[in-house]
């Protein structure tokens, strides 16, 4: 029983041991990773110092190179960019090649595209400039250019550093290993030995991608296929030489544009079949409504209302112009009653009816009318 006890024991003091062992040995290399970290820091201060009061850029560079070329021969274009890139043993990173355009979405009838490609290049940093000048000669007709270049020292140093010190970890952790005891201790180190390789090659993927960027320069090419290249260049020609172009030019856009017209209208085709269909399905669902007796209806009813629409007009006609019995209508006015008139010569002593006479009265003759009216005086 005793056996037993002392034997408990000591198994207690030896873990204890070991793990105030293992804390030290932790806490040992916490303190070296910092100590190599801070001694870094101090280096790349320097370093920056030094690069500020002189150099305006590094020594880690990323390149890259912006391209836009038209061609009116695109096949003979690109077998000679294939051409220029086995030349100086380069390769094609990334290559997009659209055949034709949507004539509802071309841009202008003068840059009217037909076939297009765009490639991601990766040219080696020491053959950029021979690269470039054999394309700009015998590619196409460059329309832009762009080139960045990317400071990327600080960053490389830092990523460079910090792989180092984590290679120091991972040797002090595999000594630890060596002197551990217990399993605890074991699997402890190894945890920490293992987050320390993966952080570690994580590090090394971005710095060996990094070396790629620096050492082949990124070159984004698009070639585009134009039917006609203009040939205007903005101020560097004449006055007189820009307004050749330019009408050269419309004349162009004008005859693209009634290509397009053309096109437009046969894509057009089969809506304006569809409205005429339509339409005459319309008119003779109309037509045979008009045989229904529905139809005959309606339109009894609708001749109804256009003689009811008739006699009231004749009525109104009549009520405002009455007819008399001499065969002449006359307009009611307002009028002026003249005297009656003495007789002359020893006439019949008959006071003739006076007669209403104004400026306002129209008399309109009937077909017998060319006798004088008796009531005249």
């Amino acid at each position: 029983m005793k056996n037993l006890k002392l034997l408990i024991l000591s198994l207690l003091s030896f873990s204890l041991v070991g793990c105030s062992f293992l804390t030290t040995e932790e806490t040992s290399v916490s303190q070296q990773d910092a100590a190599g970290v801070d001694n870094v820091t101090t280096e790349i201060s320097k370093m920056d110092g030094q690069v500020g009061s002189g150099l305006l850029i590094g020594e880690k560079v990323v390149t890259t190179v912006h391209l836009s070329y038209e061609t009116l021969k695109y096949d003979d274009s690109i077998a000679y960019l294939k051409e220029i890139v086995g030349k100086y043993g380069a390769y094609v990173e990334y290559s997009y090649e659209s055949s034709g355009g949507d004539i509802f979405y071309t841009t202008s009838p003068l840059t009217q595209n037909h076939r297009q490609g765009t490639y991601t290049i990766r040219i080696p940093k020491d053959s950029v400039s021979a690269f470039l000048g054999d394309l700009e000669g015998g590619l196409g007709t460059k329309v832009s250019e762009q080139q960045g270049n990317e400071d990327v020292t600080q960053y490389y140093e830092d990523t460079a550093t910090r792989i180092s010190v984590l290679q120091r970890k991972e040797e002090r952790l595999l000594a630890l290993l060596e002197q551990a005891e217990t399993v605890e201790e074991i699997l402890t180190i190894e945890d920490s030995l293992s987050a320390a390789i993966a952080e570690r090659e994580v590090l090394q993927s971005q710095l060996d991608n990094i070396d790629d960027l620096i050492d082949y320069t990124a070159l984004y090419l698009t070639v585009s296929e134009r039917s006609r290249i203009s040939n205007n260049q903005g101020g560097s020609t004449p006055f007189w030489g820009r307004v050749k172009d330019a009408f050269t030019d419309s004349l162009y856009s004008f005859y693209y544009w009634l290509q397009d017209a053309a096109i437009w209208f046969i894509y057009a085709m089969p809506f304006f079949v569809a409205v005429l269909l339509v339409l005459l399905l319309l008119w003779a669902i109309k037509k045979l409504f008009g045989k229904t007796i529905w139809g005959k209806q309606r339109a009894e009813k609708q001749l109804q209302e256009r003689k009811q629409i008739e006699e009231r007009r004749k009525e109104r006609f009549e009520r405002t112009h009455p007819r008399k019995s001499g065969g002449t209508t006359v307009v009611a006015t307002k009028s002026n009653v003249t005297p009656p008139v003495a007789p002359k010569d020893g006439a019949t002593n008959v006071l003739e009816t006076p007669v209403e006479k104004s400026d306002a009265t129209k008399e309109i003759k009937s077909e017998d009318g060319n006798k004088e009216d008796p009531l005249e005086p």
